[in-house]
């Protein structure tokens, strides 16, 4: 008698499985070049080294370097959203949320996003432009929203939250100069400074 074998579910081909760690390594790959060295000074041919591949690899899942570059960045921004929003929600007060999202950016330099985005506007489409700058947006929203919840709880002056989530994130760019970086110990201590600095100012208050 013939044993009927159950039906096995085939799920995805192993030439497609293996093309997912490949693509995820040139994203990743591709960031973190970026983010370090800005738009121009990165080639994909140095991606591709980088990353144990051939140049065509990359064109097989990116269909540019202006895309590619739109991809990375904005995966790197989905993730620094997401980080700051759950640092933001977890902390006991605005000034601890502040710190840890300090902390995070410190520990991590990245190019400053105007002169990389400056340097990189000439080669990318008006969507690419824009999706990065939504992404961009998305972090000084997060900011904003818990900066205006501290000013109606009466913890700060009131303002305008954007305004003031633009400014701290521009602090956080100090954290990508050398010479500031070694006069601290630690990300955490630097970045407890700047967020000091944004809440409470440079003026010595009155004991």
């Amino acid at each position: 008698m013939t044993k009927i074998r159950n039906p096995r579910n085939p799920g995805r081909p192993k030439a497609e499985a293996d093309q997912a760690p490949i693509q995820e390594t040139i994203l990743w790959t591709a960031s973190m070049l970026f983010m370090e060295n800005g738009y121009e000074s990165v080639s994909l041919q140095q991606i591709a080294k980088a990353c144990q591949v051939t140049k065509a690899s990359i064109y097989y899942h990116f269909t540019s370097k202006p895309e590619l570059f739109k991809i990375a960045v904005t995966t790197i921004l989905n993730k620094a959203y997401a980080s700051t929003r759950r640092f933001l929600e977890e902390a006991e007060t605005l000034e601890a949320g502040l710190i840890k999202v300090a902390e995070a950016k410190i520990a991590r330099p990245h190019a400053e996003m105007e002169t990389m985005m400056r340097e990189a506007e000439p080669f990318l489409s008006q969507e690419q432009m824009a999706a990065i700058r939504e992404a961009e947006q998305r972090i000084h929203e997060v900011l904003a929203e818990y900066i205006s919840q501290a000013m109606q709880s009466g913890e700060l002056r009131t303002g305008n939250a954007m305004l003031m989530a633009q400014a701290f994130s521009a602090m956080l760019m100090l954290g990508n100069r050398e010479d500031t970086r070694s006069g601290y110990d630690s990300a955490r201590d630097m970045g407890a400074e700047i967020v000091d600095l944004f809440l409470h100012g440079a003026l010595k208050l009155p004991k």
